[in-house]
């Protein structure tokens, strides 16, 4: 009896064998991720319904291949194949689900990259998902997968009306999967089943290898969280980042601009205790691009340094968590565009208010109204006067991007032109930026809460032909306002004479996040050094010595804006634009042309241009665009004897 029930078995098994993979691919999906699948809009839904079709599609390939295979005379081919796509489907379900279990995420496209990359050092990409359970698993799916795939194709290959036509539109179909697939991983990350997510991320990781299109299309990705310790619990204070969008420094009443556009922050800036407020003159975005600014601000890691360090930085709220503060983030902003969301998926953040979480109508560019944000936050942060808590947030506003829309009761001047309404939309922020003052007063926050404020870039306003910021590094997009408040609870603990000193000194966007595990006093922690010791940036907090490097770009693996690179250094200002045809370098001296009216570079001996390309030659970013330009970035004799060359043939200024 038990013979023939062993027999049946084997017959159904034979029988269904063919849906043996489909289904443990799907299930397996569903079972591991039962608490991300459920929480899916229905556009990822859409995307997971088309990338198990394409699961489907590929797997028939797969078998058709290995039954004709089956059928030759010889059958090492077939095993061999057999062997590499059984390999494929049980390495694809151990390593998505096991780095799935260690990470929180499925493998990505950065992932990918580092394993592209960096070979010699993948281990560490698949070691923490290597445990018993893992390869109970792999040894089981390694199993049941190649006898399914066994049965199923050492059987005749399947006959039917119309065979050729049918195939030929089954290879139509899946070349146009494959293309959408590729071409939309930059914006939908951790929305395909195992087996289409490898090959996706595979594809498009050898499709920028094969062409040199290194310099952007990922986009933002799903983060590997890191894992640090819980190192303090609950510190006297809190600290507020408050964020906008599109604010140029040149535009602001406060640093001498001729319209009072901000008459709340001015007359704060002339009564405030001087220990207290500090109000920097020369700070600067790291990208005139918010999808490379802002994670900037929030990571500390700089646009210019390796991509895959954006997604395994540590953020802003992480380091919170990490000092035992409670946190938060409560934007105007649609956090859907550019995968924001995914992104800030595992960061540590206890509460998040978006326009999607609001339910609230758009009400400039693609965000909500600025000031049901500031109601939220008042009503948000009304609990922590009961909790007793303290808090590490951020508030991040919309105003005065393109197309400035203010309320009504906000257009204080004439609008005659679009500098008028972006002056009305600095005027309005300043009013927002007043009523979150006046609450933090008035409900005793000021007290022992650290203000951070700033902008992710700037704004051009018809400055050199342009609108906008997105392609443009000129000054207008990059210099930004940023205001510091320190507490009285926290006057004793830091260098106020340094904060003081820094005001005059160039300070970036990436300084926030040293600046913060300052004050949190973290820096000298081992887990939190191994990430600190690799920023860019610096701590207000203590002086900011030597002629400091900020490099500016909205060019790497996230960007798709293929704009140049630029880096301001002393007086000068150096700017490559991409966006020009042929490719321009320009040149600028701040000290004597803070509007960059003037450009040196014609004027610049070929020996000192190659001079101001070598002070970026540890850039990665800027050694490929020199490099796709054809332009020489080191100080050789090679180099100097050609530059020579051109000098004496150009015969120009010296400079």
């Amino acid at each position: 009896m038990g013979t023939i029930n062993k027999k049946n078995i084997l017959v159904l098994f034979s029988r269904y064998s063919v849906w043996v993979l489909p289904a443990v691919i799907l299930l397996s999906d569903i079972i591991v991720r039962d608490e991300i699948l459920p929480t899916f809009k229905p556009l990822q839904w859409a995307f997971y319904f088309l990338s198990f079709i394409y699961s489907v599609i590929l797997y028939s390939a797969a078998i058709i291949l290995l039954r004709i295979l089956y059928q030759q005379s010889s059958k090492i081919a077939y095993y061999i194949v057999f062997f590499l796509i059984l390999s494929f489907y049980t390495g694809t379900l151990l390593g998505s689900y096991g780095y799935y279990a260690y990470t929180g995420i499925m493998p990505n496209f950065f992932v990918f990259s580092f394993i592209f990359h960096e070979p010699l050092n993948s281990w560490t990409i698949v070691q923490g998902g290597f445990t018993k359970s893992s390869l109970v698993f792999g040894l089981l799916a390694f199993i049941v997968l190649g006898a399914s795939l066994w049965f199923t194709t050492t059987k005749e290959p399947l006959k039917y009306r119309f065979q050729t036509p049918v195939r030929i539109g089954v290879v139509i179909v899946f070349l146009a999967i494959s293309g959408f697939l590729h071409n939309n991983t930059r914006f939908n990350d951790q929305v395909y089943v195992s087996d289409t997510n490898t090959i996706a991320f595979l594809w498009r990781n050898l499709y920028n290898h094969l062409t040199g299109d290194s310099l952007g299309s990922a986009g933002l990705q799903s983060r590997n969280k890191p894992r640090l310790p819980q190192i303090g619990s609950n510190p006297g204070f809190n600290v507020l980042f408050v964020v906008t969008e599109s604010l140029r420094k040149g535009s602001l009443g406060v640093y001498g601009y001729e319209r009072n556009t901000t008459p709340f922050m001015s007359k704060f800036a002339q009564t405030a205790d001087r220990s207290q407020y500090f109000l920097f003159k020369k700070a600067y975005s790291n990208s005139s691009s918010t999808l490379l600014s802002f994670p900037s601000i929030l990571t500390g890691v700089s646009p210019s340094q390796p991509v895959p360090m954006t997604h395994t930085y540590p953020l802003f709220w992480e380091y919170g968590k990490s000092a035992g503060l409670s946190t938060f983030y409560i934007t105007s902003h649609n956090l859907q565009w550019n995968n924001f969301e995914g992104f800030f998926k595992n960061s540590g953040i206890d509460f998040l208010w978006d326009k999607e979480r609001s339910g609230l109508k758009v009400f400039n560019d693609i965000g909500i109204d600025d000031r049901e944000t500031v109601k939220e936050f008042k009503r948000y942060l009304t609990g922590f006067k009961t909790s007793g808590k303290r808090f590490a947030g951020v508030l991040h506003f919309n105003t005065n991007h393109f197309p400035y829309i203010v309320p009504e009761e906000s257009k204080f001047f004439a609008v005659d032109s679009v500098p008028d309404q972006y002056d009305n939309s600095v005027r309005h922020m300043d009013s927002l930026l007043e009523e979150v003052y006046a609450y933090l007063k008035k409900e005793g926050f000021l007290e022992n809460t650290v203000v951070i404020f700033t902008s992710d870039h700037g704004e051009s306003l018809f400055e050199h032909d342009y609108l906008g910021h997105i392609d443009s590094n000129y000054v207008e997009t990059v210099a930004i306002p940023m205001l510091v408040y320190i507490p009285n609870s926290l006057k004793e603990s830091v260098n106020l004479q340094a904060i003081r000193r820094n005001t005059e000194r160039p300070v970036a966007n990436t300084d926030l996040i040293p600046t913060f595990i300052d004050i949190l006093n973290l820096e000298n922690n081992p887990a939190i050094k191994s990430y600190s010791a690799n920023l860019e940036g610096k701590s207000l907090l203590r002086d900011i010595y030597g002629d400091r490097r900020i490099i500016i770009t909205n060019n790497n693996e996230i960007s798709l804006y293929k704009v140049g690179i630029s880096y301001i250094k002393g007086n000068y200002h150096y700017i490559m634009n991409l966006n020009s045809n042929p490719s321009k370098e320009r040149l600028f001296d701040l000290s004597k042309d803070p509007k960059e009216l003037k450009d040196l570079w014609a004027d610049t001996t070929e020996g000192t241009k190659i001079h101001f390309r070598e002070t970026v030659k540890d850039c990665g970013v800027c050694v490929e665009l020199f490099t796709s330009q054809g332009l020489p970035y080191e100080t050789s004799e090679e180099n100097l004897e050609t530059a020579e060359l051109k000098r004496h043939s150009q015969k120009p200024t010296a400079f």
